[in-house]
């Protein structure tokens, strides 16, 4: 996919490209939830649809990955009644996330596991990811935790366009054609190519850099003294897992409802393996007691 055109929009211009985009496709970034932080005065940053400039968060780090949109906490697979079943309907309105390098790069983490690990793909996820476009969040300094360059999820190309925010509005690089008409009568031609982190505070040495042997990798794994100091302060919330953007795993349930019981939904949820109860089997024995 070549550049097509880098222009410069202002906040207001901004503003209209989003509505603009919001008549046909549902509008995705990292926006605050009011007071919904770790504190009470505090706000947390998550991926909610946005309306314009106001709306988009692009100086912090989000709290939650996009997972939430691609994978949902919650989903109904599908309806029973008794002898029957009807696959819930899945809505593929196309979806644009503005997303930084390290989480678009998470999303074939994502696409493997629900695409390719194993003989069938996962129906709900593939009719949903086909219809998702990434928008590219320039970073152009790392923030203080980042590891991304260490991971190689520093730089990605799998972007319709890519933007450089600032106080006086974003240099957009489009790549996608779709993008171009939505925009076309806003900003000014600009010289703007998206550059990448090259380099983090913190670095970080995986296993598989130090050997190739599965057992000792687990073994560096499993004794690691990282762990003794999240003893001593994980009361097993599972916001680790939850605001990671690989995590795939979770639970499956089904809800018989009260005025039928032979008729009702099957759902899945986001499951932690930091919660209690993760491995628990129906008959009540848990694998790791």
């Amino acid at each position: 996919m070549e550049y097509v055109m880098a222009i410069k929009i202002t906040p207001d211009e901004f503003s209209l490209l989003i509505q603009r985009l919001n008549k046909k496709w549902r509008v995705f970034a990292p926006s605050a939830e009011f007071r919904g932080g770790r504190f009470s005065d505090t706000d947390n940053i998550i991926y909610q649809r946005i309306s314009g400039w106001r709306d988009l968060i692009w100086h912090e780090k989000s709290h939650m990955s996009p997972n939430t949109i691609i994978a949902p906490i919650t989903e109904t697979l599908f309806y029973f009644d008794k002898d029957t079943i009807q696959i819930a309907e899945t809505d593929i309105s196309p979806i644009i996330i503005f997303a930084r390098a390290c989480d678009i790069n998470a999303m074939s983490r994502l696409d493997y596991m629900y695409l390719s690990n194993g003989n069938n793909s996962d129906y709900s996820y593939q009719l949903l990811r086909e219809h998702i476009r990434f928008v590219l969040i320039e970073c152009e300094e790392s923030f203080e935790n980042c590891f991304c360059v260490s991971m190689g999820t520093n730089k990605t190309d799998c972007y319709s366009a890519a933007m450089r925010f600032s106080d006086e509005g974003a240099l957009v690089s489009i790549r996608d054609p779709f993008i171009e008409a939505a925009i076309q009568g806003l900003g000014q031609e600009a010289d703007y190519t998206p550059s990448f982190v090259s380099e983090n505070r913190e670095t970080v040495v995986t296993p598989d850099s130090v050997c190739r042997d599965p057992q000792k990798i687990r073994d560096i794994l499993t004794h690691h003294p990282l762990w003794d100091a999240y003893d001593s302060r994980c009361i097993s919330c599972g916001r680790c897992t939850t605001g990671c953007p690989t995590c795939t795993c979770y639970s499956v349930f089904d809800v018989a409802y009260d005025e039928n019981p032979q008729r009702g939904e099957r759902r899945r949820q986001w499951a932690s393996c930091m919660v209690p109860g993760f491995s628990d089997m129906a008959g009540g024995h848990g694998f790791r007691e």
